[in-house]
């Protein structure tokens, strides 16, 4: 059961990222990652720039801007893998996007591999505590 709960959040949290031509909130998020300040730790490429992230707000607050000039955002999820051990589970992964557009509409091709590392606990059951994403590679695209 704990395999396909993790694959439902993941899952879940690729559809926070898949907006089509809404606005992006990310208010999903909060249902997905550790609450609290210092429950997370996020290491990700913003803008060129690589940040750490520490809150499930902070990471909402750092990709409200980044996404609100964009056009369309549509992404998917491939080749997850999911490894449960007791209370801690991994989850590596590919997002794609397949039809993302920056403010001018042009597109915006990219690929990212991607690293969750969950954590259950009473309280929350599975939350995320710990994200790492890079960067696309052109000839991966």
């Amino acid at each position: 059961m704990s395999e396909q709960e993790i694959k439902a959040l993941t899952q879940k949290w690729s559809n926070g990222w898949d907006v089509g031509d809404q606005p992006f909130d990310g208010d999903v998020f909060r249902e997905i990652f550790a609450p609290g300040e210092g429950a997370i730790a996020v290491f990700d490429n913003v803008a060129g720039g690589i940040v750490e992230i520490r809150s499930v707000e902070a990471y909402i607050n750092t990709w409200r801007p980044f996404m609100a000039p964009m056009t369309q955002w549509n992404v998917v999820l491939e080749d997850l893998e999911v490894r449960v051990s007791g209370e801690m589970a991994a989850t590596s992964f590919k997002i794609r996007g397949t039809d993302t557009r920056g403010p001018d509409g042009a597109p915006v091709p990219f690929l990212q591999r991607g690293t969750h590392v969950w954590a259950r606990s009473a309280e929350h059951g599975w939350r995320l505590v710990h994200e790492h994403l890079t960067a696309y590679s052109e000839d991966e695209r």
